[in-house]
């Protein structure tokens, strides 16, 4: 009578060590067998739990629903940096790209206020202060010294005393003898006044020695004083106001980079995180064999999920 029983567990064993053998992902390993007890339900119930033990029909995926697109999370945060990241599930340096964002946002639109408003106040300043009309006034009176071959500089201030002075000057007599002047080398002549109210005027005439004889506080300026920069203080606090106002501007400027710089490190980081976030993410399924009364054993489906730090 043992040893049918023995024939039988071994009839049912057999097929399953060799099914485990065959599995994917699991070595094949030799089955040893222990010694039989002698009772089929207790024998059969080894042999399964070594067999099932062993992880048969083990079986690892990854769920696609679960995977990041580092694509998407790359063009997510290039458009607003932190919202890739927010989207691989890394909050904090979300947190870190978007205050960044604000925080550059802030700071260039502070700035370039501050510019703006410290540029109305230098070109009302020049306005006031410095008149194109005197300055071709001091180049007709000392053209001789400016250049002694110079001719034609005269009757450039055509419009009357009623008009702004920008609106009393032939401009095109003006550039002309700037011209004629910039022929005689070591005068200090070198440039040629734009019209108003182009920027290019407001720089000039608060950067050049050349034009120190328009501000008003400049009567005693002589071509001289051009040559050795000697300016007048209305000169001075115009060029220091005009810094000012360039200094603002230029902090601007770097902010408006380092928001180019931000989103550009943002979308990095964001398919990086995507990466990183699809290889820590595993899904395990399994037949996992459950005892049941009776002696009975039922192969129970299973699943865990790995993360991987």
């Amino acid at each position: 009578m043992n040893s049918q029983k023995t024939i039988v567990l071994l009839l049912v064993m057999l097929p399953i060590a060799s099914f485990a053998q065959f599995r994917k992902s699991v070595r094949a390993e030799s089955i040893q067998l222990t010694e039989l007890s002698g009772n089929f339900r207790i024998d059969l119930q080894a042999g399964l739990d070594r067999t099932w033990n062993d992880s048969i029909m083990s079986v690892v995926v990854t769920r696609e629903d679960s995977k990041k697109s580092p694509l998407r999370a790359a063009l997510f945060s290039a458009v607003i940096p932190g919202s890739g990241e927010f989207y691989t599930d890394s909050y904090w340096r979300a947190g870190v790209f978007f205050a960044a964002e604000v925080g550059l946002w802030i700071a260039y639109a502070a700035y370039t206020s501050k510019g703006n408003d410290q540029t109305d106040l230098f070109q009302n300043f020049a306005d006031e202060h410095w008149s194109v009309v005197r300055y071709a006034q001091w180049i007709e009176q000392y053209a001789g010294q400016l250049n002694p071959d110079a001719g034609g500089c005269s009757g450039m201030v055509t419009g009357g005393g009623g008009l702004p002075p920008w609106e009393r000057v032939d401009w095109s007599k003006l550039n002309s003898c700037e011209e004629v002047m910039g022929r005689k080398s070591g005068n200090g002549f070198t440039h040629r006044l734009p019209l108003r109210p182009e920027q290019q005027y407001y720089e000039l005439i608060g950067k050049y020695p050349q034009y120190a004889g328009g501000w008003d506080d400049a009567t005693t300026v002589t071509p001289s004083d051009i040559v050795q920069k000697k300016v007048s203080p209305r000169f001075l606090e115009y060029s220091e106001m005009r810094g000012k106002a360039n200094d603002f501007y230029n902090i601007a400027g770097t902010a408006a980079s380092v928001l180019v710089v931000n989103h550009v490190l943002s979308a990095l980081d964001a398919a990086w995180s995507a990466a990183q976030f699809n290889n820590r993410l595993k899904l395990e399924t399994r037949l996992k064999p459950a005892p049941r009364p009776y002696g009975f054993t039922e192969l129970v489906p299973t699943a865990s999920m790995t993360i991987r730090f």
